[in-house]
């Protein structure tokens, strides 16, 4: 009877966890259009979509919307997650995938807290990258916002190297060597590293402090292009 009970007791709680990722999957489709999908091995699923939900319930709806992203994939097989190493989450066409392991093991370094007392998990900061990625991308006209003329000589960006101009080196433990794309200029001001790689994550990240409305790590320049851009967002909260 035991044996019973306690195996009555799991498949109980099973049947209400279900029910309650049915529901969060149904408010995320609702309100903002994104349909969340899950790779074998991903568990507790209500748990990583109502976290993303609350995310975006800080933002304004259509801001989310007008990322572009109609599909959001947890990922097992992204290998574990790394402090440096870029394997967090990524963005193609109208899908952002997460490596679910920043989930499952999340912290929360201290570029990642401002100095109004604002801070993000590694996996909030990761969405919201991501995200990022898709309104640069999906707004854009003919090229993508961050390979516009207003936003590439915030940074200095330069496809080839010129005198003055830095690239990024990635040396995380126990993972291949990333090397930066672009140049940029080291006098500048950046979110973060990781922002120094391209003008694409430079301004996804940006764009993720931004919306978290870290104004204390978003660097003033790119704090006004933010604020020119996404302001009509904003017009009945403060920024």
């Amino acid at each position: 009877m035991e044996i019973i009970s306690s195996r009555l007791r799991t498949l109980s709680a099973s049947i209400t966890r279900a029910s309650e990722t049915s529901y969060w999957v149904d408010q995320l489709t609702q309100k903002y259009g994104i349909e969340p999908k899950f790779d074998n091995g991903v568990h507790d699923a209500y748990t990583l979509v109502r976290n993303i939900f609350i995310v975006f319930s800080k933002l304004p709806t259509k801001l989310v919307k007008d990322c572009g992203i109609n599909t959001l994939m947890f990922r097992t097989d992204m290998g574990p997650n790394k402090p440096y190493y870029p394997n967090h989450g990524y963005f193609k066409d109208h899908l952002v995938a997460l490596n679910a392991d920043i989930f499952y093991h999340p912290d929360n370094p201290e570029d990642f807290v401002d100095n109004q007392g604002y801070y993000l998990t590694r996996a909030e900061q990761t969405v919201l990258h991501e995200f990022g990625h898709g309104y640069d991308a999906n707004q854009g006209k003919d090229k993508d916002l961050s390979l516009e003329p207003g936003w590439l000589s915030l940074s200095g960006w330069s496809e080839t190297k010129k005198p003055g101009l830095e690239r990024l080196v990635i040396q995380d433990p126990g993972v291949p060597k990333v090397i930066g794309e672009w140049w940029y200029d080291p006098k500048e001001k950046f979110t973060r590293f990781y922002a120094k790689r391209n003008p694409w994550d430079d301004w996804a990240d940006t764009f993720s402090y931004y919306v978290a409305n870290m104004n204390d790590i978003t660097p003033p320049k790119k704090k006004v292009y933010f604020d020119n851009l996404l302001g009509h967002y904003y017009k009945t909260l403060p920024r």
